[in-house]
């Protein structure tokens, strides 16, 4: 069965070869749409599992609103089908994530269940008031940096491949494309989300949203004090990395009715929908 990684990027070259490390344990097929202008682009073309790489400047007078936005993965989507054809599963990469669980054995297993859809539990790690007088910029590692993290959302990252799929070009805020069948998975792997990495990192980051058409995160910041929260906004609870993720682990996870139930201990108004 084949395992495709779909990858966006924009501007992460001080950890994008951090997570290409960890995505290609799992993946040899990643198509890339990147809108960087620093040495992302550079470094990922360096790995041979990148099987295609299209820049956003090749698309851009394409799209709706002039912006890269989540329906832009229709131009990944069509291109590894095209290469590939309609077998296996894609999985949703970006540059500043970092998968806990392992998702071929997670697809693996959502093939035996006959799904066709799978719900990833998303855990925002971001720089604590705690680390206000680190020296994190020493720290290479964005897993060892940065260890405060909020328990998020659900987001649909992985899908069967199958003809009929298609995302459409100006959407935002969804990265499931259309054509997708209606059972999910029965668990909620994890992974981790590494936007917020160090105050340079954010700073550049807010620049680069308010200049160019890709559509990128970021804190609203204006100084390196700002950089430091005690929880991040929209976010009820933070909690300080130790090995585990706890009761959002697989083994600790529990009826799907009482995972919806807990997620209002952590985010103020329900986001998403995890049955779709």
């Amino acid at each position: 069965m084949q395992h495709i990684g779909l990858m966006m990027t924009c501007n992460e070259e001080d950890c994008i070869e951090e997570v290409m490390n960890e995505h290609i344990k799992y993946f040899d097929k990643i198509l890339v749409l990147d809108g960087s202008s620093d040495r992302t682009e550079e470094i990922i073309r360096s790995y041979s599992q990148v099987k295609y790489f299209l820049k956003d400047k090749e698309i851009i007078d394409k799209l709706p609103g002039h912006r890269v936005r989540d329906g832009a993965r229709q131009f990944l989507l069509a291109k590894a089908q095209e290469l590939y054809g309609y077998d296996g599963w894609f999985t949703l990469l970006h540059g500043d994530e970092i998968f806990y669980d392992n998702p071929v054995k997670i697809a693996e297993q959502a093939e035996k269940d006959r799904a066709e859809k799978i719900n990833w539990y998303v855990m925002n790690f971001f720089l604590h008031t705690s680390d206000t007088d680190k020296n994190l910029e020493a720290i290479k590692s964005v897993q060892e940096r940065v260890r405060w993290y909020c328990p998020g959302f659900l987001e649909i990252r992985q899908f069967k491949n199958k003809q009929g799929l298609h995302y459409e070009l100006d959407r935002h805020a969804k990265v499931m494309p259309e054509g997708i069948g209606w059972k999910m998975y029965r668990h909620y792997p994890i992974y981790k989300h590494y936007p917020y990495r160090s105050v340079s990192q954010m700073l550049k980051k807010k620049q680069q949203h308010n200049k160019e058409a890709f559509s990128v995160s970021y804190l609203d910041v204006e100084d390196k004090k700002q950089c430091f929260r005690d929880v991040l906004p929209g976010f009820k609870q933070a909690r300080e990395f130790d090995g585990s993720f706890h009761e959002f682990e697989i083994k600790n996870q529990g009826s799907i009715a009482w995972r919806w139930l807990r997620s209002y201990r952590y985010l103020p108004i329900q986001i998403g929908n995890p049955f779709g």
